[in-house]
């Protein structure tokens, strides 16, 4: 059975809604995001880092959440929620499905490092503005993409909008983009969301 090591708002977000969204049969242990329970001696066996997600299916453990959405696409996907491999379209979901963690959460992490997790003393009001200028531009060139798309890999929603989206639902948090300022995103972020895997994962 599958496992997934799960806190609200978290990346792990992107994981139990992948396994909606595919129908797998999982089992869901809610952690509070604090130091708590992430730096127990029981959750650090799973996660040396004391992060989430953590995925577990038998005696494999996975920590990263683009890794768990490859590999459960992989050995279980069936074809589902991805382009075929070796085409065009394959490559752009691909790009996307990358680009969510690796250009995207940076500046997002770091405004949500220096407003609310850090202590107090320890926050840096300049780069939470870098951070949100970062975010801004990078939002900018998401809704662009998003032109005449339904999602953002073309016609047929895949997995990287669960990455791309649970990015948004942290922009939407911190207030960085509304339907006047991004039309394109507000449009597909209306699909995704509405979708009972998000509504699920997001609970």
């Amino acid at each position: 059975m599958l496992k997934v090591y799960h806190a609200k708002n978290t990346r792990s977000t992107r994981v139990v809604w992948l396994l909606e969204e595919l129908g797998l049969p999982y089992e869901t242990e809610v952690l509070e995001f604090s130091p708590e329970a992430l730096q127990s001696e029981t959750y650090l066996a799973i996660n040396p880092l004391a992060k989430v997600p953590s995925l577990t299916d038998g005696d494999l453990i996975l920590n990263e959440s683009a890794a768990i959405t490859l590999y459960l696409l992989a050995k279980y996907g069936k074809g589902r929620l991805e382009p075929a491999q070796g085409t065009r379209a394959h490559g752009e979901y691909l790009q996307w499905l990358i680009f969510a963690e690796a250009s995207f959460m940076p500046p997002l992490s770091a405004i949500a490092q220096h407003s609310f997790i850090r202590p107090e003393e320890k926050r840096v009001p300049l780069i939470v503005a870098e951070g949100q200028a970062d975010a801004r531009k990078i939002i900018g060139l998401i809704d662009r993409a998003l032109a005449g798309k339904a999602y953002i890999a073309g016609a047929e929603f895949t997995a990287a909008d669960t990455m791309l989206g649970y990015n948004f639902l942290l922009a939407s948090l911190f207030g960085l983009w509304n339907a006047e300022t991004s039309p394109n995103v507000a449009a597909w972020y209306g699909r995704i969301s509405a979708r009972p895997g998000f509504q699920k994962a997001t609970a």
